[in-house]
């Protein structure tokens, strides 16, 4: 796994790690609904030589629910004319995202938070190309916008109750989407895919209006916790004119409490979606498991927790066989396997004793390894493909038992 690839591992593991001295440290003793933010902010964009970070200025606005979680805002600009690559990227940057902030440890004078932000990447001239008269292509720039997901996390230094130093790390994975070229020859198929990189910011922000005294906290009870699950996958698939597609699944969770604030938790679900064509790897419907770990604190109403989770994708029918014939070509498929790591976090609202509405976001990385196919009657090696990762949504309802 690369630096930039490591940086969402990293941030769940520091948030984990903070958990074991959450117990003994004393809080803020108050907090204000508004807080407002600028910052500093570095991204990084690929290049033929390899990853530069661009730096770029911003803001923030956050509503706090109460101290610890909060609906967070947040614009960054980034004005340096970046290298065009086709479909993904090229001049200036710009990011928006909302989603949830929560402190997972607080003192009097810093925190520990993560982040769970879904937004939007906009690039004002992305790299395209059409084919008119002729076989030589014409290119040109464009502007386009991907969706992202923003998931990690950061620290916050108190300079006074109403002023705070933070600094934040996010891994920051992108869908570029398939797209359809016409031309003269007829269409051509672009597949899709799902790009990844990484954020840092450094800033200060205020806390406007009225101070809020803490309130007081209780834990959630709940050792063992069982619940069905719907989930939404993008995913790169393998066929030629498959490219990204959004998959739909279905299945369940389990997360059974070890210590503390440290839970073992999986994840079963089943994509039935299938694909239109397979490739040696990856081909029809998908099931997936992950079981790991997963740490974070339950507090009045919600909890937020990061996750760590090997697991696997099992796809029903990737291709293992090419015969030709005289009648044609025969194509034959096979399961195939393929090691998972799912890194993200998790939120939970109890609006119920023992109910827990559960959401989960995370970069689900996938690591193809080689193959083999048969080609009329001869094995061929196939090679594997470096790191790939997938967005996905889940959504769930459990109940919670002592």
């Amino acid at each position: 796994m690369s630096h930039r690839d490591g940086i969402l591992g990293n941030c769940v593991v520091l948030l984990i790690c903070s958990l074991a001295f959450a117990a003994t440290l004393h809080a803020q003793d108050s907090y204000t609904r508004v807080e407002l933010g600028l910052q500093y902010s570095t991204i990084e964009l690929t290049s033929p030589s390899g990853g530069k970070q661009n730096s770029g200025f911003g803001g923030r606005f956050d509503w706090n629910f109460n101290r610890r979680l909060a609906l967070e805002a947040q614009a960054d600009f980034w004005p340096e004319n970046y290298e065009p690559l086709l479909g993904v990227q090229g001049g200036q940057t710009l990011q928006a995202v909302l989603g949830i902030r929560a402190k997972v440890v607080q003192t009097r004078r810093f925190s520990v938070f993560g982040l769970v932000r879904p937004g939007l990447l906009h690039f004002t001239d992305v790299l395209d190309f059409q084919n008119t008269s002729g076989s030589t292509p014409v290119f040109f720039t464009r502007p386009e916008t991907h969706f992202v997901l923003n998931l990690g996390g950061g620290i916050e230094y108190y300079l006074s109750p109403r002023w705070t130093l933070r600094a934040d790390i996010e891994g920051d994975p992108y869908r570029v989407p398939n797209e359809t070229v016409s031309g003269s020859a007829g269409s051509e198929f672009l597949t899709g895919k799902i790009n990844d990189t990484t954020r840092v910011s450094v800033g200060v922000s205020y806390r406007p209006g009225t101070m809020i005294e803490n309130e007081r906290e209780s834990n959630v009870d709940g050792t063992l916790e069982l619940g069905p699950l719907f989930s939404s996958m993008l995913i790169e698939r393998e066929g030629p004119t498959v490219g990204v597609q959004a998959e739909p699944g279905v299945g369940g969770y389990a997360s059974y409490r070890i210590y503390h604030v440290f839970y073992l938790d999986g994840d079963l679900l089943y994509f039935p979606r299938g694909s239109a064509n397979s490739g040696p790897h990856d081909g029809g419907t998908i099931l997936q498991g992950t079981f790991g770990l997963k740490g974070g604190i339950r507090r009045n109403h919600f909890g937020f927790f990061g996750k760590v989770r090997p697991g696997f994708n099992s796809y029903s029918d990737a291709l293992s066989s090419v015969s030709a014939q005289q009648g044609g070509i025969t194509l034959g498929t096979s399961r195939a396997n393929t090691f998972v790591l799912d890194l993200g976090g998790i939120v939970e609202f109890y609006p119920a004793e023992h109910g827990t509405l559960r959401i989960e976001a995370g970069d689900t990385h996938l690591f193809f390894g080689s193959t083999t196919i048969n080609i009329n009657g001869v094995t061929q090696p196939v090679p594997g493909y470096s790191l790939r990762h997938s967005i996905q949504f889940t959504l769930g309802y459990g109940w919670r038992f002592r």
